[in-house]
């Protein structure tokens, strides 16, 4: 009696975590610090929508009177958002964000070894930088986005979610190459 025809195989069952791993060590490394972004996209965004809502709340107006802040003030469409609350918000979450990643890609993604106090320094200032860059690029994203009239919810996830994309373009080479480093091996 002939055997039945085996079930295809898809392209998905034909990937093996560990051949690619190995035989694309790089592309591996990218695939795991997304995956960390992803997860630490989470507490990002609950304390995106918190301090969105605490905020409001507590009728928060006041930003520090300086050119930084004057820019947004004069830029940001925030609907029943008031820009300090939109900043504000964006800050405390960013550095909540970054700062899970950091814990995540430490070990898990790069498998740094190197000093943790230069790495944390070297952070920092990549963070700093970061935030600084979301908070000028997050309002004004979000009132470019609100502009496209897709609804107040919509409009916070849709701008918040292109301001977590576009740092990615600096933090992969400088978590990989600066920040994340492994000390070489010895010979």
């Amino acid at each position: 009696m002939p055997e039945p025809n085996p079930a295809p195989v898809t392209w998905l069952e034909k990937i093996d975590r560990h051949t690619f791993a190995k035989k694309h060590p790089e592309w591996w490394k990218v695939c795991k610090w997304l995956i960390s972004g992803v997860v630490s996209t989470a507490p990002e965004l609950i304390a995106y929508y918190i301090c969105l809502w605490a905020l409001r709340a507590l009728s928060v107006t006041y930003l520090p009177n300086f050119f930084f802040f004057n820019f947004l003030r004069d830029h940001v469409v925030s609907g029943s958002y008031g820009p300090a609350v939109l900043v504000y918000s964006y800050m405390i979450s960013t550095a909540i964000g970054y700062t899970a990643a950091f814990i995540l890609n430490r070990k898990a993604t790069f498998h740094a070894d190197s000093n943790v106090a230069l790495s944390t320094f070297f952070y920092v200032l990549m963070v700093l930088f970061t935030i600084f860059a979301n908070s000028l690029l997050g309002p004004a994203i979000t009132g470019f986005v609100e502009r496209l009239h897709m609804g107040e919810g919509l409009t916070l996830f849709a701008g918040k979610m292109l301001c977590m994309f576009v740092p990615g373009l600096w933090t992969y080479p400088c978590s990989r190459f600066i920040i994340h480093r492994k000390k070489k091996e010895a010979a």
